[in-house]
């Protein structure tokens, strides 16, 4: 599995009333992966996916999150708009909201993933609840 099939499977569960944009723009750099939105709101998400976990539980996880990426999310959140990153490997992540450039172990992973299924849930919460 890569990031974009990925971001398929979670899409795939997602209720067809809740909009979804998958955003590549070639023209300017650090702009989420996906745009979500419904009746409370949007919310931009930055995805990123790990292959392998690393062996060694302290061993930090590599997240390659650029610092325009870090900047655009910053700038939604100034706006008052919802945005997250989402570290996935295989059919689990996590969900960062605030501190994106947060320091993550194969420990801290493994403590507080989440399924497919909760990151699919979670989603829908912060456009429809």
């Amino acid at each position: 599995m890569n990031e974009h099939s990925f971001i398929k499977s979670v899409h795939r569960k997602l209720p067809p009333e809740m909009f979804k944009w998958k955003i590549h723009d070639t023209y300017t750099g650090g702009v989420p992966d996906v745009m979500y939105g419904g009746p409370s709101g949007i919310l931009f998400v930055e995805y990123k996916y790990v292959k392998q976990l690393p062996v060694r539980n302290t061993t930090l996880i590599k997240t390659s999150l650029a610092p325009l990426q870090i900047q655009w999310l910053q700038r939604m959140t100034d706006c008052g708009q919802r945005a997250a990153v989402v570290i996935g490997v295989e059919k689990h992540a996590i969900v960062l909201v605030k501190d994106w450039t947060a320091n993550i172990t194969r420990e801290y992973y493994a403590k507080n993933k989440i399924t497919l299924g909760h990151l699919q849930k979670w989603l829908i919460s912060q456009c429809f609840d």
